[in-house]
């Protein structure tokens, strides 16, 4: 059984089968690896998440600079005080866009290959099977989303699950918020194969955890309300639940988990806690001959057939095994197995620091440039909006006091229509002097452009990437600066890359879950389409034992991005230049390359009228 989330399907069965308790007690340490997490663990968990390096400060505030909230409170204030306003000139969203705008253009599909020329057709009906999955779940989506946390923030996550709703398609694919996962500060693999634990906290409604749990719907419901008015009714009602809900209000006494990290009474909610964690085992495993390695289980008959063919020998290891369990605040609701060999959670990083493995996005080398270009523009604002006045003591005497002092010019000098009178009788010519500051303007000016130039040295985005072509006139010229871009980028896209490929990894896994039963399937190979069998039982004409022909669980595949990006814009390019060759052929070669030259556009019924084309034409299709 699988499940991801608290909607995930059938939790509370699969852990009574196991017949797991799900019961909240401080079991020992090694009462991990017997198929229950104490809570004990849970707080080293906790506490281990409480003291990774501090990254989620500086990646929300990266987050708020991409969304235009740059100034402080203070510093709003104190614009407003000298009449500017919010004065915010944003070129990290540009930037970023940019770069997210890259991967929609160059986004690859799924393919699904095997190593083996007789196993091809599984292959090729699993692919139909992913590209389907990928186009009902959303996936690009999810992808999509994930990439842009991990380019501004450095870290986001994608989940890949079965869908509990059965209204719905059968696998969920979502993109996970940062601040709803942790996860062991000690881990460094991309993938987070070396981490103990992964942990994602939610809040819900204390009627959907139950409706989830129901056999811990009063647990639920007293711990919800904080042990509030109605519980002891709960428990004169409910009297087979009476001792679980005593020992569980002693225990939350005792955990030392802060009431507010999980429990809002004022609104009604919880905080479901979802821990996937790994336990270590020693045992026999064995290498089958397809390279499919399985543990050994000596009640088995098809074990030992394959052993005693010798087809395979049984060899002491230690392994892993993925668990998952929920809590709600210290209360274990649920514990279970995982049939998986990864966590159900794919992390897509932007980039990670070498020292402590903290992630950070495109925008922590851009902040520091941003507010050196918002301060200029205030100061250079400030500067064409104030006057410099030099006056002499005499310069609105006699006469001019009549019409105006030295409050007047004060204040009329600020205006764009200023009416001031001077005295005749002044010392000196020049007894007044308004200074408009327009030097120091450009001065600020220039260092603002400086600034902004400074932008795409410190991002790896170059103006030309914007579409701005700016100085440069030759094409190879330009080419070459976008390409030094690309490169500039080359980390946080190979994160990506890898992310994607590991999140079709985990789709395929579910898929072949649920494909290990007999069935066909019709499978679409661009010009014709021909039905696949998979798992079909036959017998071995030659020793009469029964087989089974295009076994999905027995064929080793694996998930490789395709070689040219599925975007409408690429395939726009591709068509271009399919017709410009078409074009340059003989009038014979031409025919046979129309049924393609066609299947290339999108029209409804492209592929309807390829297969016209080649039986006019007489082309033979396999």
């Amino acid at each position: 059984m699988e499940a991801q989330s608290i909607e995930s399907t059938e939790i509370v069965p699969g852990w009574r089968e196991t017949g797991e308790s799900a019961q909240t007690d401080d079991k020992a340490p090694e009462a991990v690896a017997d198929g229950g997490l104490p809570l004990p663990t849970l707080k080293r968990f906790l506490d281990d998440v409480e003291n990774e390096p501090e990254w989620r400060r500086e990646a929300d505030l990266a987050c708020d600079y991409y969304d235009g909230n740059q100034l402080a409170q203070e510093v709003l204030e104190q614009l407003q005080e000298k009449s500017l306003g919010p004065l915010v000139r944003n070129l990290i969203a540009p930037t970023v866009d940019a770069v997210l705008g890259l991967e929609e253009k160059n986004r690859q599909d799924w393919r699904v290959v095997t190593d083996l020329e007789e196993q091809q057709e599984v292959a090729e009906g699993l692919s139909q099977k992913l590209a389907e999955a990928e186009r009902e779940s959303q996936a690009d989506r999810a992808i999509s989303d994930a990439y842009a946390g991990a380019v501004k923030a450095g870290f986001q996550a994608v989940e890949v699950s079965r869908a509990s709703n059965p209204f719905n398609y059968p696998y969920r694919v979502e993109s996970v918020h940062r601040r709803e996962l942790c996860w062991d500060p000690r881990s460094r693999k991309p993938d987070w194969s070396d981490s103990r634990f992964v942990m994602r906290r939610r809040w819900y409604d204390i009627d959907i955890v139950a409706a989830y749990f129901p056999e811990h719907r009063a647990l639920i419901k007293a711990a919800g309300s904080a042990w509030g008015s109605g519980w002891e009714e709960i428990l004169r009602v409910i009297s087979q639940d009476s001792t679980e809900l005593l020992r569980a209000l002693d225990v939350e006494r005792l955990a030392g988990i802060e009431e507010q990290e999980w429990r809002d009474t004022s609104r009604g909610r919880v905080c479901v806690y979802e821990v996937w964690y790994r336990t270590f085992h020693r045992g026999l495993t064995m290498k089958l001959p397809g390279g499919r390695v399985v543990e050994f289980d000596r009640s088995r008959p098809e074990h030992q057939a394959v052993v005693n063919a010798g087809l395979a020998r049984p060899m002491q290891s230690v392994f892993d095994k993925y668990r998952c369990a929920y809590f709600v605040g210290p209360h274990r609701i649920a514990d279970f197995a995982s049939e998986c060999r990864k966590f159900p959670y794919i992390p897509f990083w932007g980039k990670r620091e070498d020292l402590t493995g903290a992630p950070y996005g495109l925008i922590r080398s851009m902040m520091s440039v941003q507010d050196e270009i918002n301060a200029r523009l205030a100061k250079m604002m400030w500067l064409l909006s104030s006057r410099r006045t030099v006056i002499d003591d005499d310069a609105v005497s006699g006469v001019a006091a009549e019409f105006n002092d030295m409050s007047d010019v004060s204040r009329e000098v600020g205006n764009s229509n200023a009416f001031i009178v001077l005295n005749s009788g002044r010392r000196n010519a020049d007894a007044m002097r308004v200074d408009e500051n327009l030097e120091l303007a450009e001065a600020q000016h220039r260092a603002m452009q400086d600034a902004q130039m400074a932008m795409s040295q410190v991002s790896g985005v170059y103006s030309q990437m914007l579409g701005n072509a700016g100085t440069l006139t030759a094409n190879s010229a330009i080419k070459t600066v976008l390409d030094q871009g690309t490169v500039t980028l080359a980390e946080i896209n190979a994160n990506y890359i890898y992310g994607r490929r590991l999140v079709g990894e985990q789709l395929l896994e579910l898929i072949k879950q649920d494909s290990l039963h007999p069935h066909q399937l019709t499978v679409d190979t661009g010009a014709t389409k021909k039905q696949v069998y998979f798992n079909k039982p036959v017998q071995d004409p030659a020793t009469g034992l029964s087989m089974v022909e295009n076994s999905v669980a027995a064929t080793p595949v694996k998930v490789q991005l395709t070689d040219v990006p599925s975007t409408a814009s690429y395939r726009q390019q591709q068509l271009v230049s399919l017709s410009e060759v078409v074009k340059s052929l003989p009038p014979e070669a031409q025919g046979v390359m129309s049924p393609f030259l066609v299947e290339n556009t999108d029209l409804p019924q492209r592929k309807e009228l390829a297969r016209i084309l080649r039986e006019r034409l007489g082309i033979a299709v396999d």
